[in-house]
């Protein structure tokens, strides 16, 4: 997608600087269950039901009611929409477990996570999918809620113009904000605290200032 003209061009590395250290990416490794995150973004269960055909795990976990960018996307639940991908992607409906109530990240976790618990499926090691941007954000919830657990980020494969859903302008806004939820879901206790390097903050604060004038 070519740059917003409301967006300097000279400003695009830093939508690509926060992009790099918020999509935090490892590579797959086997695993108790595939958690996925729902979304809008397909490519997230289209890459669930990669890595679940590679062997990386026997099951898959999805999670989602309705957010923002699917209330009206989507005729039902976001946990649903990604089973039926799944399921046309050849993962067997047996090896699908869905969570359709949790409406944020937070409750993504731990209702995904009671969930396994109630059918005795209560995980050791852990894929996390989700689209790239919050990645950062569900690994660190992870590690405060049940770091006993032990996860592994695998986001799509894509750079930072593959998942834009929105604006360019809007896009670079939300990763932002995103900034913004790490230290402030830091400071309620939700997620561990993440380090923010100097350089990110500034081209937050840069990238602020644009979507401002």
């Amino acid at each position: 997608m070519s740059p917003d003209p409301q967006i300097d061009t000279d400003l695009w590395p830093l939508v690509q600087l926060l992009w790099e250290y918020l999509a935090l990416t490892e590579a797959p490794r086997s695993v108790d269950v595939i958690f996925v995150f729902g979304s809008r973004d397909l490519a997230v269960p289209a890459w669930a039901a990669e890595l679940f055909h590679e062997g990386h795990a026997p099951l898959v976990l999805v999670t989602g009611s309705y957010g923002r960018m699917t209330r009206d996307v989507f005729s039902k639940p976001e946990a649903l929409v990604f089973r039926d991908h799944l399921v046309k992607a050849g993962v067997p409906r047996s090896a699908i477990l869905i969570e359709p109530v949790a409406t944020n990240t937070l409750e993504n976790v731990r209702l995904g996570v009671e969930t396994l618990r109630q059918v005795g499926r209560m995980p050791a090691t852990a894929l996390l999918v989700a689209k790239g941007f919050v990645m950062r954000r569900c690994v660190a919830t992870f590690a405060k809620q049940f770091n006993d657990i032990r996860v592994c980020a695998c986001p799509p494969d894509g750079g930072v113009m593959t998942p834009l859903d929105r604006k360019p302008i809007e896009f670079a806004a939300r990763l932002v904000a995103e900034i913004d939820r790490l230290e402030r879901y830091a400071e309620s206790g939700d997620i561990r605290v993440q380090e923010i390097p100097l350089v990110v903050r500034k081209a937050a604060r840069r990238l602020t200032a644009q979507i401002a004038s």
